[in-house]
């Protein structure tokens, strides 16, 4: 279940759209059918604040570039093993001329042959570099552990698009901007809580979907009846430890 929210500081949040899928559906498979209905709607958002399930490199530029959104959110954490024991060189240490298609090495070696292909429905590129060079490097274990002298890369606009949001997500900016989303964890809480959302009532998705509908459809009531009462959004619950921390600071 996807729910999509407005986070305008002087209206109140409401649930513009709702998407259902079974669970196994990675949540970044779901966001382009998300962007295309919200399109057809003209509610497209200028910042689509998500969590880290539905960026990908690939829906990055896919967002920017067919629908002019800004997709925000967390990008997912690198797991090569120079990340993880902060060590040896990165993908960051090499220098890539995507123009004349070569790569330099640390050590300030040219690479070999470049091949655009794909990997797991993924356009990537192949950067391989010459045995004789990097096979005899002095500091081949600080930059691979494989046998083959092959360097993997996305293609240019996705590699950039990552790269950016990266270099974003370490910004002031970015934790002011992302603190909006906390409002669609309270979307999910009230429904769960407050309207059985997590257990369907009906068999079937298209059943269950319209589940889905009619409880978002109920939380906007209730979300314009206390705007236009004057009631505030309540704040995020604490819990008893954080409290406690809060008073003792």
């Amino acid at each position: 279940m996807h729910f999509t929210e407005t986070c305008d500081e002087d209206r109140p949040h409401l649930i513009t759209h709702v998407a259902t899928d079974i669970g196994p559906v990675p949540d970044r498979e779901a966001l382009p059918a998300i962007h295309a209905a919200l399109d057809q709607q003209e509610l497209l958002p200028e910042q689509h604040l998500v969590d880290a399930g539905y960026v990908d490199a690939e829906l990055l530029v896919a967002s920017q570039t067919e629908y002019r959104v800004d997709l925000v959110g967390p990008t997912g954490k690198d797991h090569r093993w120079q990340t993880r024991e902060q060590t040896g060189y990165s993908l960051r240490d090499f220098s890539l001329d995507w123009e004349h298609e070569q790569a330099r090495c640390p050590q300030g070696h040219t690479s070999s042959s470049w091949t655009p292909t794909k990997t797991r429905g993924q356009e990537v590129v192949k950067i391989k570099f010459a045995y004789t060079t990097c096979g005899a490097c002095p500091v081949r274990a600080q930059c691979t552990q494989s046998k083959r002298q092959t360097l993997t890369v996305r293609r240019r606009e996705a590699s950039e698009a990552l790269d950016a949001a990266r270099q974003r997500e370490q910004t002031e900016e970015f934790a002011e901007l992302y603190e909006q989303r906390a409002g669609i964890e309270g979307v999910h809480s009230q429904g769960v809580r407050r309207m059985g959302l997590r257990r369907s009532r009906y068999v079937g998705e298209p059943r269950t979907h319209l589940q889905h509908v009619a409880t978002a459809a109920a939380i906007n009531l209730c979300r314009l009846y206390d705007w236009l009462t004057g009631v505030s959004p309540h704040a995020t619950p604490l819990s008893h430890f954080a409290r406690l921390m809060k008073e003792a600071a």
